[in-house]
């Protein structure tokens, strides 16, 4: 039992530490215009696949609401 409890609370704190490093949408929009390029978004490491999902209003663009939504 100690042992599921400890493997439960490392696997817990990793994945809490997994999220608090994302980049935030404003640490992704570089040139600060306040959209997330395809350029923006794939230099922060997301894939052109995710952006293009992301992107549901089909803009070419990320708004923070859309970009919120890899949360």
């Amino acid at each position: 039992m100690y042992k599921t409890i400890t493997l439960a609370m490392v696997l817990s704190f990793c994945a809490a530490n997994a999220f608090a490093n994302a980049p935030t949408f404003e640490m992704v929009d570089a040139d600060k215009d306040g959209a997330v390029s395809v350029e923006e978004a794939m230099a922060a490491g997301m894939s052109e696949e995710v952006f293009t999902k992301l992107d549901v209003d089909k803009s070419g663009t990320l708004s923070i609401e859309e970009f919120s939504a890899v949360k």
